[in-house]
């Protein structure tokens, strides 16, 4: 396969810094991570299940996943398995189920 070359003009390649987040494991029977609510008197949202509000819309909270949030921020940004957590952030997942 040839090498890729830039396109024309006066670019170079440069290589992004790591992304650096905060994240938060939820484990049942322990307190609630940073951004995780219940619902206990909203009808639609009875059943006491953890919720993370993210810019899409509500998203359940299953045991064992994490909460990724926002290092400048601090808002929630998205919700990933403990599997996904251990692919992208190295060997620093939770405990096995």
């Amino acid at each position: 396969m040839p090498q890729p070359y830039p396109p024309t003009g006066n670019q170079t390649q440069h290589t992004e810094r790591p992304l650096k987040v905060y994240a938060e494991q939820y484990l049942e029977g322990g307190p609630l991570p940073v951004g995780a609510v219940i619902y206990p008197t909203v009808p639609l949202y009875a059943d006491g299940l953890p919720r993370v509000r993210l810019a899409l819309g509500e998203v359940v909270l299953p045991p064992t996943w994490w909460i990724i949030s926002s290092r400048y921020t601090g808002a929630p940004t998205e919700v990933i398995s403990d599997e996904e957590f251990t692919e992208r952030f190295g060997g620093v997942g939770g405990p096995p189920v």
